[in-house]
C-alpha cells in the first residue's frame, strides 16, 4: 500500500501535461545534488528513561548526503508557470554524538536511502528565475541501515550496541513539503536550492525492552543541485 499512494500522486501530477499536450511545452532531464539532512527529537528520543544517560550530552549533528534523478519540467502555454514531477534518489540521515562525565563517547549513526515521489508548482517571475512549492513521498529503502563506533573497550561492544539500536529504532518513509528557488539557464543548465520539511514521523521506537521514547521525528533537509534538460522550451 505504502508504494501504491506515491505512485497515485505522481500520476495525477502527470496527467495534466499528457491530457493537455498541445497546450504544454514540456522538458525532460537528469539532476544531482548536494545535501544535509536532520531528524528532529531524536536524542530526546534516544535517551527515554535511561538513567544511565544521567550527566551526559547527546547532540545532532545531521547528515551529508546526495539526491538526484529524473524530471519533467511541463511549462503550461502562454503562462509563466511549470508543473515538475520528479523521481529521485536521495541518500540522508542522522549522525548523534555522546559523551559523559566518565569519558565514554560514541558515534551513532543513521544511513537511510529513498525513493523520492513528488512534485513542484513553479512559477517564472522572471526570464529563468523560478520559485517552487510541492510535496514528496519517500519510500525508505534501507529502514535499518545504523553504524556505530565508541572508545568503549576499543569499541569491543560495538557490534552488539550496533544490533540494539537496530531493533530499537526502524526507519519509515517520509513525507514532505518542499520549497524551491532555482534559475534555469538558455544552454539547459539549471541550478536549484531546496527545503524539505518533513511533516510525519519517520522512526518508530520498538518500546519493549528498551527504554526509548516515542516521539515526532521529523525531517528537514537542505539541498543544492544542478541539472540538464535534454530540451528547451
Amino acid at each position: 500500500m505504502k508504494v501504491i499512494l506515491p505512485l497515485i500522486i505522481f500520476s495525477l501530477f502527470l496527467s495534466v501535461p499528457i491530457y493537455s499536450q498541445n497546450e504544454t511545452n514540456i522538458t525532460y532531464g537528469l539532476k544531482l545534488g548536494a545535501l544535509h539532512s536532520t531528524f528532529s527529537n531524536l536524542p530526546e528520543s534516544i535517551k527515554g528513561r535511561d538513567n544511565t544517560f544521567d550527566n551526559s550530552v547527546m547532540e545532532s549533528k545531521g547528515k551529508f548526503g546526495l539526491e538526484g534523478g529524473f524530471f519533467l519540467n511541463c511549462k503550461l502555454h502562454d503562462t509563466r508557470v511549470a508543473i515538475q514531477p520528479e523521481i529521485l534518489f536521495r541518500q540522508s540521515g542522522e549522525k548523534i554524538t555522546y559523551k559523559d562525565a566518565v569519558g565514554k563517547e560514541f558515534e551513532l549513526g543513521l544511513n537511510y536511502a529513498f525513493l523520492q515521489i513528488g512534485a513542484l508548482y513553479k512559477v517564472y517571475p522572471y526570464e529563468g528565475l523560478n520559485f517552487g512549492a510541492g510535496a514528496f513521498y519517500g519510500i525508505n529503502l534501507s529502514p535499518n541501515d545504523i553504524t556505530y563506533k565508541s572508545n568503549e573497550a576499543g569499541g569491543m561492544y560495538d557490534v552488539a550496541t550496533r544490533q540494539f539500536y537496530k531493533d530499537g529504532l526502524d526507519g519509515d518513509d517520509d513525507f514532505a513539503l518542499c520549497f524551491a528557488l532555482g534559475y534555469e539557464l538558455h544552454q539547459s543548465i539549471h541550478f536549484d536550492f531546496r527545503y524539505y520539511l518533513g511533516v510525519k514521523d519517520m522512526i518508530k521506537s520498538n518500546a519493549s525492552s528498551f527504554q526509548f521514547i516515542e516521539n515526532q521525528n521529523k525531517s528537514s533537509v537542505f539541498c543544492f543541485s544542478l541539472g540538464y534538460s535534454f530540451h528547451e522550451w
